[in-house]
């Protein structure tokens, strides 16, 4: 379900890696990240992010036509999303390997160009065998969605400023293709306090051939998401689904 659900993230120095480069489970953090470089700012707070685990993200997004967003409670094994499309409305499970979606019938007639009333608002399921599984499960989990974090190509930096009244420094660089837009800019956000973690990123490219801003804010670092698999599910190999 590709269409709707995808539109709604090492550092290495000859002769130096620094324990924070090494992974989740040994992040030294320094006093400082102000005489770091981008590409070392970048590396260090998504090692702090990996170290936390999971987090709560929350996007918005406009293209020509429309608006879109989520709410993602991104754990380790399991994953929340609920899904706005204009108006319309969605939400994702990602329980033990299985993403359990409910769509509106809006938004799936948006997905498969053509209405399919009968399986509006009603939970289906969709394992790893299905070819709509990559695209819905893509980012949901919190290894996956911290890949779309980091911006691509040469980094840069900015001094330290304001977001809504956090301190931050801007890393700037190309859009990450694993987060949609490509053929753009993705600027991350990080905090400049230990331990400097990702506060927020901001991304415009193209998506799916459409000029499309995004933008993205992070918080519950660290808290466990715990979800029930949903009562009355069909399989999506039981519908008449394309």
């Amino acid at each position: 379900m590709k269409k709707a659900l995808s539109v709604a993230i090492a550092l290495s120095m000859v002769g130096l890696v620094p324990a924070w480069s090494t992974g989740a489970s040994a992040v030294t953090l320094p006093s400082s990240i102000a005489n770091l470089s981008a590409s070392q700012i970048a590396t260090l707070s998504l090692a702090s992010a990996k170290a936390k685990g999971t987090c709560t993200n929350v996007s918005s997004g406009s293209a020509v036509g429309f608006t879109f967003g989520s709410t993602t409670n991104s754990g380790a094994t399991q994953a929340q999303q609920l899904i706005r499309f204009n108006k319309y409305t969605g939400e994702a499970l990602l329980i033990k390997g299985v993403v359990y979606v409910k769509l509106s019938a809006t938004v799936i007639n948006l997905e498969f160009s053509k209405p399919y009333p009968q399986y509006a608002n009603k939970w289906i399921s969709i394992t790893a065998a299905s070819k709509d599984y990559r695209a819905i499960a893509t980012g949901l989990l919190f290894s996956s969605m911290i890949t779309q974090v980091r911006p691509r190509g040469t980094l840069t930096k900015s001094g330290i400023v304001t977001l809504d009244g956090v301190k931050v420094i801007a890393i700037g660089g190309s859009a990450n293709a694993e987060l949609g837009p490509s053929a753009g800019k993705q600027t991350m956000f990080v905090e400049a306090a230990a331990p400097y973690l990702p506060v927020a990123l901001d991304a415009a490219g193209r998506s799916q051939g459409v000029p499309t801003n995004l933008t993205v804010t992070f918080s519950n670092w660290g808290k466990s998401f715990s979800y029930a698999v949903p009562t009355h599910v069909v399989p999506i190999s039981s519908t008449t689904l394309p």
